[in-house]
């Protein structure tokens, strides 16, 4: 089923498709393998996870709001800062039997909501990932990219 709906849904089709780690896990799209810095200003990889909103059992509509989970140390800037920017909480949150968060981030897009699946977790990804490439070049939110 869970391929299914990837397969079913452009958008999730082509986060797929363009190398990242997804899958569909208790009504949340999981993102993993994303790259950030942390505190003590080194790379570590942490999970993006955001309810998906079904319009039916097997298509996604778009994206209830513009806020994310997030699974991992506190995001910083290449120095070291926290992306207190982007960071709405720190609390540990279950939200499933197996899906623990730490962090929970807002970036509201100037449309005031992501248009798309795709849109939101490529923003979260790049907004991450850019303080992860400042400290090393060769780090990537796409584990799975074809070459």
């Amino acid at each position: 089923m869970q391929q299914q709906l990837i397969s079913l849904n452009p958008d999730l089709n082509r986060l797929q498709e363009e190398g990242y780690d997804i899958e569909v896990k208790g009504g949340h799209l999981v993102v993993r393998q994303i790259p950030y810095a942390t505190p003590s200003k080194n790379v570590a990889y942490g999970t993006l996870v955001c309810v998906l909103n079904y319009a039916t059992p097997t298509k996604i509509s778009t994206p209830p709001d513009h806020t994310i989970f997030f699974c991992g140390e506190t995001p910083c800037n290449s120095y070291g800062q926290p992306l207190v920017a982007i960071i709405n909480n720190s609390n540990r949150q279950q939200l499933t039997s197996e899906l623990l968060v730490t962090h929970y981030f807002s970036s509201k897009p100037s449309s005031g909501n992501y248009p798309n699946y795709y849109e939101k977790i490529s923003t979260y990804a790049e907004i991450l990932s850019i303080n992860a490439k400042a400290i090393d070049i060769a780090v990537t939110t796409k584990p799975f990219k074809k070459a």
